[in-house]
C-alpha cells in the first residue's frame, strides 16, 4: 500500500489504497477520497485556459466499497463561458457517485468601492497540530489506514459535537499515485470535512452522514492549509445541512454545502 495516496492507477482504473479508508466503514471509500478523484480526473480531463472550475456538485448515491474504480466524463455544454461537465463513478458497472461541474470564464474587472477588499487572514501559527477525529503521528507512513489520518488539523473553537466549529486542515496526501494534486483536486478532497467539524451530536449512537455535497469556489487556493468555519442544522425529520466557509490565508476561497441525514453510527 501507498499511504501517501488515495488511489494507485492501472490504465483507466483506480484502485483504493488503505488511505481511502471510510470511518463509517473500513470496507467503504471514504467521501473526501471519492470527491477528490472526481474533482483530480474533471481537472486533469477538461481544464480549460482562460476557464476555472467555479462549482462541483457531488452526489453520493450509495457506498462505494474499495473495489476498482473508473470515471467516464462528458461535457454536457461547452460554452464561450461556461463549460457544463458530468463525471460518473463506475464500481463494477454500478455508478456510486457523481460530480456535476461548470467551469466559467475567468475575468479580472475592478470592483466598485463599496465592494470591500478581502482582507488577509492570520493563520494560527501557535495553535498546536492534531489529527482529526483520531490520534496523529507526523510520519503518515505510520499512520493507521483511514483518509482522516491524512489529515492535520489546528482547531480554532468549537467541533465538540455541538453543530459548530472553526479549524484549519491540510492534507498530506495526493489524490493519485505519480500524478500530483492540483488546486482542484486538492479542495475535491477538502470538501467532505465539513460535516465532520460541525457535526451535531445526537447520542444513542446516532449521527449526521452526507449524502451530497457542493463546492463553490471564488478561486484555487494558493496555500495547503484551509480554514473552515462550519454550521450544522438538523431537524426533528432526520435531515439537515452543514455549511461551511472556505478561506485560506489571503481571504475568503469559497462554500460548501452538504445535504446530511441521520443513521447509526459504526467503526
Amino acid at each position: 500500500m501507498k499511504a501517501d495516496v488515495l488511489y494507485e492507477r492501472k490504465g483507466d482504473l483506480y484502485y483504493p489504497t488503505d488511505r481511502a479508508a471510510s470511518p463509517w466503514d473500513s470496507q467503504l471509500i471514504h467521501g473526501g477520497a471519492i470527491t477528490g478523484l472526481l474533482a483530480h480526473v474533471l481537472d486533469t480531463r477538461h481544464r480549460n485556459a482562460g476557464m476555472q472550475f467555479i462549482r462541483i456538485t457531488n452526489d453520493l448515491f450509495r457506498p462505494a466499497p474499495r473495489q476498482p474504480v473508473t470515471v467516464e466524463t462528458e461535457i454536457i455544454r461547452q460554452g464561450s463561458r461556461i463549460q457544463a461537465i458530468v463525471a460518473r463513478m463506475i464500481i463494477d458497472t454500478h455508478e456510486v457517485a457523481r460530480a456535476t461541474a461548470i467551469s466559467a470564464i475567468s475575468q479580472n474587472i475592478e470592483l466598485p468601492e463599496h465592494v470591500a477588499d478581502p482582507e488577509p487572514i492570520e493563520f494560527p501559527e501557535h495553535l498546536p497540530v492534531s489529527g482529526f477525529l483520531g490520534p496523529y503521528t507526523n510520519n503518515i507512513e505510520e499512520a493507521p489506514p483511514g483518509f482522516n489520518f491524512a489529515v492535520e488539523m489546528r482547531k480554532v473553537e468549537g467541533f465538540e459535537f455541538k453543530g459548530w466549529g472553526t479549524a484549519w486542515l491540510h492534507i498530506r496526501s495526493d489524490v493519485v499515485e505519480s500524478e500530483r494534486n492540483t488546486p482542484l483536486s486538492y479542495m475535491g478532497m477538502m470538501t467532505d470535512f465539513g460535516n465532520g467539524i460541525g457535526q451535531m451530536g445526537l447520542g444513542n449512537n446516532q449521527a449526521c452522514i452526507n449524502s451530497d455535497s457542493t463546492l463553490y469556489l471564488y478561486r484555487y487556493p494558493q496555500q495547503r492549509w484551509i480554514r473552515f468555519q462550519c454550521q450544522t442544522q438538523i431537524q426533528p425529520s432526520g435531515s439537515g445541512t452543514t455549511e461551511t466557509v472556505l478561506a485560506d490565508k489571503d481571504g475568503p476561497l469559497g462554500k460548501v454545502l452538504q445535504s446530511l441525514i441521520v443513521r447509526p453510527f459504526r467503526l
